[in-house]
């Protein structure tokens, strides 16, 4: 990996819309629109609402690839179940000129990062001598959770394609309210293919990336999320810090 250039500090926000967990246990409906998204960020991931494919935010428009494999430009009015995104400015830039497959590559992403558990926003653009990447159908009520509907999710597999994967390494802490560690989502070079990336070898890579310095978290005020139960995720340290023994 070619030496990372610093260049001058700009202001990185991650604006998250909904909650993982929430999106994963099957508040699948839309309650954001796309509009009202873009002025919190140009660069990013979510979910349109049913579930209806992935999405990927990149200079300001938001790509749907749908379970058919088709890419299209997202409407303003068209409607968002999840999405993380930023006004991205990159502050560490480098190039892997060198055959890598996703494994090597954010090995050596983390290895190059100072702070473990600081919020990034990354850019990887270049040449993708394989990648491969899935997008779900639209789901109609009532709705399961995603881990029980895995096997409709349809698999794309592309060999010998440029583009850009647009997403993020998130920390631990941040885990159920968005996503911890890489994940990303691929856009073609011509905005025809795309998806939720689950494995890819490249060269010729160009990789960005902007320490996030602050989070702002919206929910829904959707009647669905007032009623949906969190799992308790109980802390026997913090309880005894609470009630003081």
């Amino acid at each position: 990996m070619n030496t990372i250039r610093q260049k001058e500090k700009k202001p990185n926000i991650l604006y998250n819309y909904g909650i993982s967990e929430a999106l994963i246990g099957g508040l699948y409906e839309g309650t954001i629109s796309f509009k009202n998204l873009r002025q919190k960020g140009n660069f990013g991931l979510g979910a349109p609402g049913m579930l209806d494919g992935e999405l990927t935010i990149l200079d300001g428009k938001a790509y749907q690839t749908k379970a058919n494999g088709e890419t299209t430009v997202l409407k303003d009015d068209q409607m968002i179940a999840f999405s993380s995104v930023t006004f991205f400015e990159p502050d560490l830039v480098s190039h892997i000129n060198t055959f890598t497959d996703q494994h090597s590559l954010y090995q050596i992403i983390v290895n190059s990062l100072v702070n473990d558990n600081a919020m990034y926003a990354i850019r990887i653009s270049g040449n993708f001598n394989y990648i491969k990447t899935r997008a779900f159908p639209l789901i109609e009520a009532p709705f399961s959770v995603l881990s029980s509907i895995l096997d409709r999710q349809r698999i794309f597999e592309y060999e010998h394609t440029s583009g850009i994967l647009v997403g993020y390494l998130l920390p631990e802490y941040l885990n159920g309210i968005s996503i911890s560690g890489f994940h990303f989502h691929f856009l073609s070079s011509d905005k025809k293919q795309g998806g939720h990336v689950l494995d890819f070898t490249g060269e010729n890579l160009k990789v960005e990336i902007a320490e996030l310095r602050s989070m702002e978290l919206e929910v829904s005020s959707d009647r669905s999320f007032q009623q949906f139960r969190f799992r308790n995720k109980y802390n026997e340290d913090l309880a005894k810090v609470g009630r003081g023994y």
